[in-house]
């Protein structure tokens, strides 16, 4: 290049979190369709899923920036730790209460109150009395509808209270219902879910059905009224567009005994609001807390595939991350010098690495998120200050640093599920590329074992299966290689060609989880090329992998 550009201190192209990056994401946001379905409300299109850094927050901001008439709730803004913390309802599900049906009505009278303090801007007394008197008057004679402006009357001196008021008030009249209805000693239902293993055979039974009653007569009606009268009367004008925004469901705002249990009833949930037709409420979930939610929540009748329609994965391909890097890369440089026309080309070593292009390199050891591909881009930038150009040499170097905060960044992820992951990877240290469970051998396994069990942590899947093999004997080296593998398979540390025929398979590309019918003994495994030169990976007939090789 002429007049060439220098790497200055503290150059990036970017936060990798979209919390952090809102200046580079206002000019370098990469629409590849998915904010258009998400804001068409005739598209089906509303629950975003995808892994750890794959751009949802990133796309929740975008939609928020263009939509007209939008409002953005956060779990912890709606109270559900209170909730999460009721002693009753703990009681009450002890003894067998069935309260998804009250989830699914909170989500609904949550989300029913939002969309009319939205529409109708109430926020304060007056602007609620103007409101329900309107729709009196138009609705006086209508008896279906006078259901449901029972329903509105009965909540309406709340509507510009904040949302967590309104929880709270809701959920402390099922608790007053469900008390009322119990024919035990206060003493029992104040204890919580210890209070309802105090109880006799009968008096739980006798709980059971009375719990029952009270939660499955909560105003369903009414609200199923409510619903008919947003959609007929209410959100009647197509050219305006209402969206409601959940998102930072992925982090910690109740236990997750109940947490799958309210993102089960939020989904089915949304799907009833599909009803209104210029109206869409739009969450964001990760990947893995999906799977996790229909895994730990079974419900006889329900039908994941009928909730298909709603999902939106996020999917990046090699070009897709190529142009994201590109706007960013020209962005950086205009700041810095106030010019146009630099390129990833112009920055990248001409020459090849393991005969592919250095982005091509750099994408290989990503999981094809934009996250990752930032942060390993943004570390070649941090080695190249004072230079004009990224070379192979730096590359390198930025890996081994990559290789590590990404491997230590998994852990991190799937630190709630599996707290021992990252001493579980022990089992693939140094080894050779590709290998297969029975070129692992007994004496890995064992010194794998050995590694999780010497540390006194958190008892996990992976802690009990080491336990299971290498002091118990319960399970042969083999079988113990085989849990840890379909664990590896499913958080991406590794992928698995199941049969010669059948192509290699990865997690974050392909099934999300691996079934051990589909893993044999004889199954290839390749360690992702992101770990390789945190865990030492010797490639077949290239020695161990780091910097130099």
């Amino acid at each position: 290049m002429a007049n060439p550009i220098i790497f200055r201190r503290n150059t990036n192209i970017g936060a990798p979190d979209a919390e952090s990056d809102a200046s580079f994401l206002k000019e370098c946001f990469l629409d590849n369709g998915d904010v258009g379905a998400l804001m068409d409300t005739d598209d089906p299109k509303c629950v975003i899923l995808g892994r750890t850094g794959a751009g949802k927050s990133a796309l929740i901001s975008e939609v928020l920036k263009r939509s007209e008439h939008v409002v953005e709730l956060s779990p912890e803004a709606l109270a559900l730790s209170y909730v999460n913390n009721s002693e009753v309802l703990k009681f009450f599900e002890a003894a067998g209460v069935n309260l998804d049906v009250f989830y699914s009505l909170l989500w609904r009278h949550i989300l029913t109150v939002e969309l009319l303090k939205m529409r109708y801007e109430i926020n304060n007394a007056e602007k609620q009395r103007f409101f329900l008197d309107r729709l009196s008057e138009l609705f006086s004679r209508d008896r279906v509808k006078e259901r449901a402006l029972r329903y509105l009357r009965e909540w309406g001196d709340q509507f510009w209270e904040e949302t967590e008021y309104r929880t709270k008030e809701f959920t402390r009249k099922l608790e007053t219902d469900l008390k009322a209805s119990a024919q035990v000693a206060a003493s029992f239902i104040t204890l919580g879910a210890e209070g309802a293993k105090k109880l006799s055979e009968e008096q739980v039974m006798e709980v059971r059905e009375c719990g029952n009653r009270v939660v499955n007569a909560v105003q369903v009606k009414e609200l199923h009224d409510v619903i008919n009268l947003l959609s007929e009367n209410v959100f009647d004008n197509r050219q305006k567009k209402y969206i409601v925004v959940i998102d930072r469901l992925d982090e910690a705002w109740v236990s997750d005994h109940i947490r799958f249990k309210l993102l089960k009833a939020l989904i089915e949930t949304v799907k009833t609001f599909k009803k209104i037709q210029n109206v869409k409420i739009i969450l964001a979930l990760r990947t893995d807390l999906h799977f996790r939610m229909i895994k730990e929540t079974p419900t006889a009748g329900f039908q994941e595939e009928k909730y298909r329609a709603m999902y939106l994965p996020l999917r990046w391909t090699r070009q897709q991350l190529v142009e994201m890097l590109e706007k960013r890369v020209s962005t950086m440089f205009q700041r810095q010098y106030t010019r146009d026309g630099v390129t990833l080309k112009d920055i990248l070593p001409n020459n090849q690495i393991e005969q592919r292009t250095a982005a091509e390199y750099m994408l290989d050891r990503t999981f094809f998120r934009p996250r990752e591909a930032i942060i390993f881009l943004n570390e070649c930038i941090a080695r190249a200050e004072g230079t004009t150009r990224i070379t192979a040499g730096l590359i390198r170097q930025a890996e081994v640093q990559y290789s590590q905060q990404r491997l230590q960044s998994l852990g991190d992820e799937w630190r709630r599920d599996y707290p021992n992951l990252l001493l579980s990877t022990s089992l693939l240290s140094r080894v050779e590329n590709p290998f297969t469970i029975e070129s692992l051998g007994s004496e890995r396994a064992e010194k794998a074992a050995l590694a999780i069990l010497e540390v006194n942590g958190q008892r996990d899947e992976i802690y009990h299966s080491a336990q299971a093999f290498y002091l118990e004997g319960k399970k042969a080296w083999g079988e113990f290689i085989e849990d840890l593998m379909l664990i590896h398979y499913m958080v991406g540390l590794v992928g698995v060609k199941p049969e010669p025929h059948l192509g290699r398979q990865w997690s974050y590309m392909d099934q999300p989880t691996m079934s051990r019918d589909q893993l044999k003994a004889s199954s290839q495994i390749d360690v992702h090329k992101t770990f390789w030169a945190a865990l030492g990976v010797i490639r077949r007939g290239k020695g161990a992998y780091g910097p130099e090789s």
